[in-house]
């Protein structure tokens, strides 16, 4: 096994043993909830002043939460899907398109995880943040996307047949995935202070990718005319 294969192996196993601890810290958290439930009333003004607190907390670690996803799974992704199809050959053939796949691709799981998790955690330890739809989809794009980094490990190597079979399910479940993290980022946007101010943000940064992507179709297509 190559270097890099077992590097995003070892990444893999530690965010997944990060969102694994998920579970212990939600405890914590309604064990600290039942313990002020037992304070008498001379207490209330503290509870209040720390309810403000864990306010403020949880709006910060939902900002934090969409702008990891925004940055890991809805922008650093799709880059790697483009560099796999415009660097690999034409128009701008690399010989190292697919080390910056690699690199974006695993920047944008690790980062996207971790924002994951944190939106797993708010909603497990707050009924506000039980978004139901959003938080299904997140699983799915979580699970969807180890598997395509599991499938970066493990792809057959050229000269076996299965590898034809191997890139056309790897191109399809990632372009169905990169779907869902866009269809998912504006579900959770929706339900955010500013709203308007963070969907015109990321409907700028899809734009930007947007017009990157065709700009290549373009002269993928035109450049083998040209050289006729």
């Amino acid at each position: 096994m190559s270097s890099h294969r077992l590097l995003i192996l070892c990444l893999i196993l530690c965010v997944q043993n990060c969102s694994c601890n998920e579970g212990s810290l939600v405890t914590a958290v309604r064990r600290s909830d039942d313990l002020r439930g037992s304070e008498n009333a001379e207490t209330t003004n503290l509870r209040s002043w720390n309810g403000q607190i864990a306010l403020h907390r949880r709006r910060y670690l939902g900002n934090t939460h969409g702008v990891l996803n925004i940055i890991g799974w809805g922008t650093l992704l799709p880059i790697g899907a483009i560099v796999a199809r415009s660097f690999r050959k034409s128009p701008l053939k690399c010989d190292e398109w697919y080390n910056l796949h690699v690199v974006c691709q695993t920047l944008g799981y690790i980062i996207g995880a971790v924002g994951w998790s944190i939106g797993m955690w708010l909603g497990n330890s707050s009924k506000q943040y039980s978004l139901r739809a959003h938080r299904i989809l997140g699983i799915i794009i979580f699970t969807s996307s180890t598997a395509q980094m599991f499938a970066l490990c493990l792809q057959p190597k050229k000269e076996n047949e299965r590898r034809r079979w191997w890139k056309i399910c790897h191109k399809i479940l990632g372009y169905l995935l990169i779907s869902m993290i866009v269809a998912n980022i504006f579900q959770g946007i929706g339900h955010k202070d500013h709203a308007e101010k963070w969907k015109w943000i990321y409907v700028g940064i899809l734009s930007v990718l947007s017009f990157c992507a065709l700009v290549l179709e373009i002269f993928r297509f035109v450049m083998p005319r040209i050289h006729r």
